[in-house]
C-alpha cells in the first residue's frame, strides 16, 4: 500500500471540497488524457485537466497547503492536508501515472530535436543554476547577473531554452509528484489534517 498527500490552501477547490466524502476528481474528467493535457496540468495548473496531482512528499503537500491558498491559514480558518492510501489493485478505473516516465517516453531524440525549430529539446543552454530558477522561479537571486556565455560566431543572442517538457520534468520532480486519471474513491482518504502557522 503506497501513502500519498493532497495540501488544499484556503479557497481552493480541495478546501472547500471534502475528498473524505466525496473522494477526488480531476477538474476537467471528460478532457482526454494526453501527454500534452499531462504536460500543461503540471506546468500551468488543474482547471482544465483530466488528471489528479498527489505527492509521495508530506513536506511537499503541507507547502502547498501553507502557500496555496487564498489567505494565510489559522487556527479559526486552518488549511488542509490529505492523506490517501491506494493499493494495488488500484480501484476500478483508476490509472497511476508517473509523469517522468510519461513525459520521457515521447521526448524526441538529440538527434531530431533543436532549440529553435519544429522539435524543440528539453534540454536547455543555460548556466548550471538556471534548474534553479526553474524550481523556484520566484527567488531569481541565484541567477549570476551579467550575460549568458554565448556561442561564437554571428547571430543573435541565445537566451535559455525552457520547454514545456523541461518544465513539467523539473517540477514534476521538485513536488515528488503523481498523477492519476480517473476517481480515486473516499475510502481510499484516510485522514485530513488541519495545518497552521504555528
Amino acid at each position: 500500500m503506497a501513502t500519498f498527500y493532497k495540501g488544499a490552501g484556503i479557497g481552493t477547490h480541495w478546501h472547500i471540497r471534502d475528498s473524505r466524502r466525496e473522494g477526488f476528481t480531476a477538474r476537467a474528467p471528460g478532457t482526454a488524457p494526453t501527454t500534452e493535457a499531462l504536460v500543461s496540468h503540471i506546468v500551468t495548473g488543474t482547471i482544465g485537466s483530466p488528471y489528479i496531482s498527489l505527492t509521495r512528499s508530506y513536506a511537499v503537500a503541507w507547502d502547498y497547503a501553507m502557500s496555496g491558498g487564498t489567505s494565510i491559514p489559522t487556527l479559526d480558518n486552518p488549511s488542509y492536508l490529505y492523506e490517501i492510501e491506494i493499493d494495488i489493485p488500484l480501484p476500478p478505473g483508476l490509472k497511476l501515472l508517473d509523469p517522468i516516465k510519461e513525459v520521457a517516453l515521447n521526448l524526441p531524440t538529440p538527434i531530431d530535436a533543436d532549440f529553435e525549430g519544429k522539435y524543440p529539446f528539453y534540454q536547455h543552454n543555460g548556466l548550471p543554476n538556471f534548474l534553479l530558477g526553474i524550481v523556484s522561479p520566484g527567488d531569481m537571486s541565484h541567477f549570476r547577473i551579467g550575460r549568458q556565455p554565448q556561442p561564437p560566431g554571428p547571430g543573435l543572442p541565445c537566451p535559455p531554452n525552457l520547454t514545456p517538457q523541461l518544465e513539467a520534468l523539473v517540477n514534476a520532480l521538485r513536488d515528488a509528484e503523481i498523477l492519476f486519471h480517473g476517481a480515486i474513491p473516499s475510502y481510499c482518504v484516510k485522514e485530513r489534517f488541519e495545518v497552521v502557522f504555528s
